[in-house]
């Protein structure tokens, strides 16, 4: 276990470094010279400034040199945790990152645990109610989820809220520590929208395994021991149900992640996805890099600890 760990972890830091090398370049490569809109606006004389003048705006954005110049000197200050500094307000980026990441984090955190606990029990639900009504209502809905967009469903729910009960979400954030309640009431909505389409995948994933554990053996055998269905389902099917599973709710955490860049600009909450849209409105790459970057971070250590869980939820599984 500790030396797959360790290699996994060696793995973990070039796939960071693949990913800050495809996000420099797929930036730098976009049509378009800001340090030419900065001096010159909407206007199309060149005459208008000097070759000094773009010759400095270049160096304090940090654009003069050739490209891999511009991505070493990057890279050695991202390491050191300078991301530098915004282009649109020339505040430094850990700053306008910092008051954002907890919000981010924590509606995160609230979408992949909704989806996880719906998507696992309404599962073990539709497997053991197999071809009943509620095994056929339970699939109907999960792929209805599937199919409908994030950002439809939120726009709907809205709309919904206000026309049929005069209900407007609340959209003045406080921190958890600051106002528990009020903390809730803002995320509670978005976290179980974003959360609601993962579940419909956990779902049917979660029924499939648990309807494919429940013909195994040592399930017959363990009812043959006397034990109560309810101990066989908790200690013996879903425990070895759940590996696949888990490898799913591993990748949701993508999906979590992508689909609150929307869901954060429709209900107005001051988070990363909020500020990934306005920086690339404005042309902020500093910005966008270190977005992009802190949620390739996320997603990497999100599938390095559900690799870790193998092991726990099958003791048969070693890593050597």
């Amino acid at each position: 276990m500790r030396t797959y760990l360790t290699r996994r972890l060696l793995l973990f830091f070039p796939t960071a470094f693949g990913v800050s090398i495809f996000i420099f370049i797929m930036l730098h490569t976009i049509p378009g010279d800001y340090a030419t809109s900065l001096l010159l606006g909407d206007a199309r004389d060149q005459s208008l400034a000097t070759p000094e003048d773009f010759a400095r705006v270049r160096e304090q954005l940090g654009l003069d040199g050739s490209l891999p110049v511009q991505y070493a000197r990057w890279l050695g200050n991202f390491v050191q945790g300078d991301f530098g500094i915004s282009w649109s307000n020339r505040v430094p980026v850990i700053e306008r990152m910092a008051e954002r990441i907890f919000l981010s984090f924590e509606l995160g955190i609230l979408s992949v645990a909704l989806a996880c606990l719906l998507g696992v029990t309404l599962g073990v639900i539709a497997a053991v109610r197999r071809d009943t009504w509620i095994d056929y209502l339970l699939r109907s809905v999960s792929m209805g989820m599937q199919a409908m967009p994030g950002f439809w469903v939120a726009l709907m729910v809205i709309v919904i809220l206000v026309a049929a009960f005069g209900w407007i979400p609340s959209v003045y954030y406080e921190h958890l520590w600051v106002d528990p309640i009020r903390n809730l009431s803002v995320l509670w909505l978005p976290a179980l929208i974003i959360g609601s389409r993962s579940s419909a995948e956990i779902l049917r994933m979660t029924r499939s395994s648990v309807l494919e554990v429940l013909h195994e053996d040592f399930v017959r055998t363990a009812h043959s021991k006397g034990l109560s269905s309810g101990k066989v389902l908790v200690g013996h099917v879903l425990r070895n149900a759940l590996l696949p599973v888990t490898t799913l709710a591993g990748f949701e955490v993508v999906f979590a992640m992508s689909g609150q860049i929307i869901i954060e600009q429709i209900f107005n909450l001051p988070g990363i996805g909020k500020l990934f849209i306005q920086s690339v409105g404005a042309r902020d790459y500093p910005v966008i890099q270190a977005v992009v970057m802190f949620i390739a971070l996320v997603v990497l250590l999100a599938n390095l600890v559900v690799d870790a869980m193998y092991a726990w939820l099958d003791p048969r599984i070693r890593y050597t």
